[in-house]
Order: C-alpha cells, then sequence, then structure tokens
C-alpha cells in the first residue's frame, strides 16, 4: 500500500486556493491531523497516561534498546558500538557520545541511517538563536504521532478534536499582499493570525475576526499572545469571547507574564516544551503549571555543570535537557543537548496522578527578541524562524536592527552559495514579513559572540520591552 507523504499533502493544501482548502473539513480530523498513526498513538498515549512508574520505565527500556540497536546497526556514526544485551538498554545508552547541533551539522551525512527510504523519510531545517540553521530527516509517521502527543497535552485543558482555534503563526498568508493577515486551516479547524503584523489597526481587526469565529482556545508564541493581551487591556475590549485556554509555546515565559496574559483574557495559561528533533516532549499538568516529561516520547537525561548527569530523585538540582526520541528511525538523536535548561521537581504527580518524571523553570534557547515594523508593530524573532531550505548554503547568519521597519540579515556564506540564494531568502523573508520590514543582506566573515561564548540571533539597537504588564 503507498504511504501518503503527510508532510507533501500539508505543504500542497498552503498552496492551494480557499475552494480546495474548504473541502478539507469533510475529511474526519483524525485523518487531517496523521490517520492511523495519529489515532494509534493517541490511544496509546490515553492508556498508559496512568501507569505506574515501573511500568513505563520498562516500555521505555524497550524502545531505548530498539533505538539503540537500530542505530549501531544502520547509522554510520555508530557503526563502531557494540550493544550488550546482558546490560539493560539504560547501561548500552551510556556507551553513546552525548552530542549537539554543531555535532550533527558536521557529520550530517554518517548520522542518517542508511534504510531512511524505509520510513518515507522527507527533509526538515530548523533555525536558532544561534543563528546556526540545522537540516535532518523525520520518518513521515513523526507528523501524526506529533500530533496525537500534542492532542494529548491540549486535552488536559478540555480540548476534544475539532475544537476551534485561533492560531498565532508564523506561516504564509496568501492574501497578505492585500493587507489580509488571516486566513482559515480547515486541517486543524483554526483560524490563522500572523504575529508578523500586529500593529494597532490590524489587532482590531484581528478581535472582529475573532469574535465573528468564537473559537474555544488560543494557542501561539508567549510575545505574541501578550501583545493581544496588553491590546485588549489598553482598549478595555469586554466583546473577546469566552475561552477554555490559551496554548503557549516556542519562547521563554517570563516572570509575571503567565498571570498578565490569564487575567486579561480571563483564561487558564497552558505551555509546553519540545524541539523540532523531537527528544523530548513536557507539557503543564492541569492542576499547576508543572510540567510533565512524556515517558513514551522519549528517553530524558539532566546534564549537570559538571558533565554528569543529575538523578531525577535529586528536586531541586537544575540542568541542561538532554534527550533520545523514540519516534525518528531515519536519522534518530540519541543523547542530544537542546541548549535549555530546567530544574528537576520530581518524579510522580500527586495532583493528576500521572507518574511522569517532572520539570519546572524551563528557560529554552528562544529569548523573546522582537522586530519593530514600519508601523510599529512589534514581530517575534521566534515566528521568523525559518524551516526550509533558504538557509541550507548559510554557514551562519544574524539579524541587526537600528531603524524602524529596515533590517539587516548579516551572512557568513558556504563556498556553495549563489547570487540565486539572495533572491531566495530575500523573497522567503518577506513572504513572512509583508511590507511593514525591508531587508538588505550584507556578507561578513565573522558573528561575534556574548561573553558567555554563545552569538545572538538578532542584535536589536531600538528600545523595546514586552515586560511592563
Amino acid at each position: 500500500m503507498r504511504i501518503i507523504m503527510l508532510e507533501k499533502v500539508y505543504k500542497l493544501f498552503r498552496q492551494s486556493p480557499d475552494s480546495i482548502r474548504k473541502l478539507m473539513c469533510l475529511v474526519p480530523i483524525e485523518y487531517r491531523l496523521g490517520g492511523t498513526e495519529f489515532k494509534n498513538q493517541l490511544e496509546f498515549i490515553q492508556k498508559t497516561d496512568k501507569l505506574p512508574r515501573e511500568k513505563l520505565i520498562k516500555f521505555q527500556e524497550k524502545e531505548l534498546s530498539k533505538v539503540l540497536k537500530h542505530a549501531i546497526k544502520n547509522v554510520p556514526y555508530y557503526n563502531d558500538l557494540k550493544y550488550d544485551d546482558s546490560r539493560s538498554a539504560f547501561d548500552n545508552l551510556l556507551k553513546f557520545p552525548i552530542i549537539d547541533k554543531e555535532t550533527v551539522q558536521e557529520n550530517i551525512d554518517q548520522f542518517r541511517s542508511i534504510d531512511s527510504s524505509a520510513y518515507n523519510a522527507y527533509y526538515v531545517t530548523t533555525g536558532g538563536t544561534s543563528g546556526n540553521t540545522l537540516g535532518f530527516y523525520l520518518d513521515n509517521s513523526t507528523y501524526g504521532k506529533e500530533w496525537a502527543f500534542i492532542t494529548s497535552l491540549w486535552q488536559r485543558a478540555g480540548y476534544s478534536l475539532g475544537d476551534k482555534i485561533v492560531a498565532f503563526r508564523g506561516v504564509d498568508f496568501k492574501d497578505s499582499g492585500k493587507n489580509k493577515f488571516w486566513q482559515l486551516n480547515t486541517i486543524y479547524n483554526a483560524l490563522e493570525l500572523s504575529p508578523f503584523q500586529m500593529s494597532d489597526e490590524n489587532l482590531r481587526q484581528y478581535l472582529k475576526r475573532i469574535n465573528d469565529y468564537k473559537p474555544l482556545f488560543f494557542h501561539g508564541y508567549p510575545s505574541a499572545l501578550t501583545i493581544l493581551a496588553k491590546y485588549v487591556k489598553s482598549t478595555n475590549s469586554h466583546n473577546i469571547p469566552k475561552i477554555k485556554a490559551v496554548f503557549a509555546g516556542s519562547e521563554n515565559i517570563y516572570p509575571g507574564q503567565i498571570e498578565f496574559i490569564e487575567k486579561a483574557l480571563q483564561t487558564r495559561f497552558f505551555s509546553w516544551y519540545g524541539q523540532s528533533e523531537k527528544v523530548i516532549l513536557a507539557g503543564e499538568c492541569e492542576h499547576s503549571h508543572s510540567y510533565h516529561v512524556f515517558p513514551q516520547y522519549g528517553y530524558t537525561e539532566i546534564l549537570g555543570e559538571d558533565g554528569s548527569m543529575i538523578p531525577w530523585e535529586n528536586a531541586g538540582e537544575r540542568g541542561e535537557l538532554v534527550g533520545t526520541g523514540f519516534m525518528n528511525m531515519s536519522m534518530p538523536f540519541i543523547r542530544y543537548k537542546t541548549g535549555d535548561f530546567a530544574t528537576i521537581e520530581g518524579w510522580g504527580c500527586k495532583e493528576c496522578k500521572r507518574d511522569y518524571p517532572m520539570i519546572t523553570d524551563v528557560q529554552g534557547r528562544w529569548l523573546q527578541e522582537m522586530i519593530v515594523g514600519k508601523s510599529g508593530a512589534l514581530i517575534s524573532m521566534t515566528a521568523l524562524n525559518m524551516h526550509s531550505d533558504i538557509f541550507d548554503h548559510v554557514h551562519q547568519y544574524q539579524f541587526y536592527q537600528d531603524t524602524m521597519g529596515e533590517l539587516t540579515l548579516k551572512v557568513i556564506k558556504k563556498s556553495s552559495y549563489a547570487e540565486a540564494d539572495n533572491l531566495k531568502i530575500i523573497k522567503e523573508i518577506a513572504r513572512k514579513l509583508g511590507n511593514d520590514v525591508t531587508v538588505r543582506i550584507e556578507f561578513i566573515d565573522k558573528i561575534p559572540r556574548t561573553q558567555s561564548g554563545k552569538s545572538r540571533m538578532l542584535i536589536q539597537k531600538l528600545p523595546i520591552s514586552l515586560r511592563d504588564w
């Protein structure tokens, strides 16, 4: 039976006229979100959600063993390792080196499984706060499985499949040239609003569209939701519909921000933590803002400052999140340093009864850095993160702004970089930002680092603060 490439279907949907898009709502939502893979994974999560710790650990060992044996056999980077069947999968994992984004970038062909075609793998790229892009392969089945986990998270807030959502998403808007920065996405039953065009005039239009649509949930970056909440508060807008919850992700959350959004929008704020590489997924409990780490998704380690792993029993200790994903065999990420940090809270929640590892104070790579458009609208850099191939011939890049509505992209070229890449990059960024920001490219040899040795994706010289709630 021919397997449908869901990622390609999604891209085709994005390019289709409205008449075709509307037909998508005739397809049951389970199939829009991944079909059999989605349904089976969601059923499994629901079945195992309240299993005791010992059974979840047994499941993790089985999945971990499968990933490690597959990697040793099929992934060139790990061919020299040996799996010892007399030892546990957790012991065998310690033989595997800890890797990071740079390791994968420098050895990309060595990390791809020789049988990746068997998983109908597709190529994706992800940016980063340092301006280094990473291209890698994902199994076709990860689309549906990922949505099953997200659905399970949202269900904690009362979400049911098919509920209407308003989403502030960094996607292409077909009619942005006509100053229409909203569109219906019938795959997800979502009204999509551009986080790139959040001027007061557009926010007034957004509220009108929101009221007409009557959603039950909001979904977006914390920075975009904060801008919406500030507008609602400043204009004393009482006609915003009653929603069940706000779903937020992809950015750090600052002290006081949750309370401000909850008060302004009169609802519960839910956030989760994950990565494009799909090694760790954690979401808030319905009874608190504690993050519960899905043991069905991958195996999570916490790396201390001294380079050793911190036991989960050491509540209160803080370290870097290191993950081994269970879903992706075409290019498995094993002991992958995420660059994100969290504090261990323990194992097992007394409130919801999930016997999951728990973390708190998650601080990711994505800050709430903002660009300022000509109109004065604030634009999240997280939304501008490019999941496409436009930076494939770029070694590193950094954005710079010192004038409203003007943005400089500083680029360190690879030897394969050509004139066509200039046009491709400018065109893709313009599709996202519209006419509110003009972008120019400047070629450089080196990007300066901060005192901690990191490089920033954006150098912002304009005075900006979201934190005046």
